[in-house]
């Protein structure tokens, strides 16, 4: 049986599923794809900064691209120093999430001028924004053809401070977040990413400190394609020193690995996204926080200030409408989890 549903839905409809030892299983194909060998994490990496034609193809091909360098050490520690005030977690974190040895600074453009003046408005991030992201398409109006643009804005910013014991957080898309679900592809098709973001290394990341995991090509996987089963050889450790960034598009799967050290390790992550993935009248910019706090969570979503799952539109990662009035989030009918449900892949391999 298919997962049922009364949404609409871009991938529910490819999923069989069923029931076993109280748990929901999700029949998935299993791939027999095998490289020759690890692959050489240096394919990655701009062999000249300045030639934005190869930065290009290494992310249309790879779904990556390091870029030593890119900013200075001192840049990095006035960022660490900036955003140092502003680290917290949350006391259920235990895993889901982040593990309970990291701290989370979020929304560092908000709390650092440095952040903000140099990796935000970053020249060449932008740059390669405009190329992944922004559209320009004709619209009918009247008897004329109109044609509009599309930028992008930054979608989240968020320092992570992995210390001494962390275990492997799990594989995710940052795309997800807008419900952007992938068709299977054999090269790059542009229209296909809403994110294009920027990791940064506010210290020297390694396999052994926690460095960020990451499996090459996995942007042009399909719905049915998963961190569960896949070639271990594509499997990377993005290894950076300080003030190397890596550009990775959202469609690529990552996550924060186990930090086995007896330091932290720090890293910026900064995504951006198609700014017309946002509400068409702003209801919030010339309104206290004091205007929403008597309505209903269920006018304050419709209002745009309660999240989306998993974690779309949230404020340190918790619902608006929860900062606004704390009662709500202990009153009857709200859920607590992140997801609506949770299945269990079982990989199967095809008849054919």
């Amino acid at each position: 049986m298919s997962v049922s549903t009364n949404m609409a839905t871009k991938n529910l409809d490819q999923v069989s599923t069923f029931e076993e030892d109280g748990k929901c299983f999700a029949r998935i194909p299993k791939k027999n794809i095998k490289t020759n060998g690890q692959f050489d994490t240096g394919r990655l990496t701009a062999t000249d900064p300045s030639n934005f034609e190869d930065i290009v193809e290494k992310l249309e091909k790879y779904g990556m691209c390091m870029i030593k360098n890119h900013y200075s050490v001192q840049d990095c520690e006035q960022i660490k120093k900036e955003i140092l005030p502003h680290y917290y977690r949350e006391e259920s974190w235990n895993g889901s999430p982040f593990p309970k040895q990291t701290t989370v600074a979020p929304r560092c453009a908000l709390k650092s001028k440095t952040c903000r003046d140099k990796i935000v408005c970053d020249d060449l991030y932008s740059k390669l924004c405009h190329q992944f992201l922004s559209e320009s398409n004709l619209f009918w109006i009247g008897e004329g053809l109109r044609r509009g643009q599309s930028g992008f804005h930054l979608a989240s910013g968020i320092a992570y401070r992995v210390g001494p014991g962390a275990c492997d957080q799990m594989y995710h898309r940052e795309d997800m977040v807008h419900h952007n679900v992938h068709p299977a592809r054999d090269r790059y098709h542009y229209g296909d990413d809403s994110h294009l973001g920027m990791a940064v290394a506010l210290t020297k990341m390694n396999k052994v400190n926690g460095a960020t995991r990451a499996i090459v090509g996995s942007h042009l996987w399909g719905p049915l394609d998963g961190p569960g089963d896949f070639d271990k050889n594509m499997e990377i450790h993005l290894e950076m020193e300080e003030g190397d960034v890596i550009i990775m598009l959202g469609s690529v799967y990552h996550a924060a690995s186990a930090n086995s050290s007896d330091s932290e390790r720090i890293a910026g992550f900064f995504f951006m996204n198609k700014s017309y993935l946002k509400q068409e009248e702003n209801y919030h910019i010339d309104q206290s926080p004091e205007f929403f706090k008597d309505m209903s969570l269920q006018a304050m979503a419709l209002l745009g200030l309660h999240i989306s799952e998993p974690f779309c539109g949230h404020i340190n990662y918790k619902s608006p409408a929860f900062h606004i009035n704390p009662a709500l989030e202990n009153s009857g009918g709200v859920r607590k989890e992140k997801y609506s449900q949770v299945l269990f892949p079982k990989f199967e391999t095809s008849a054919d």
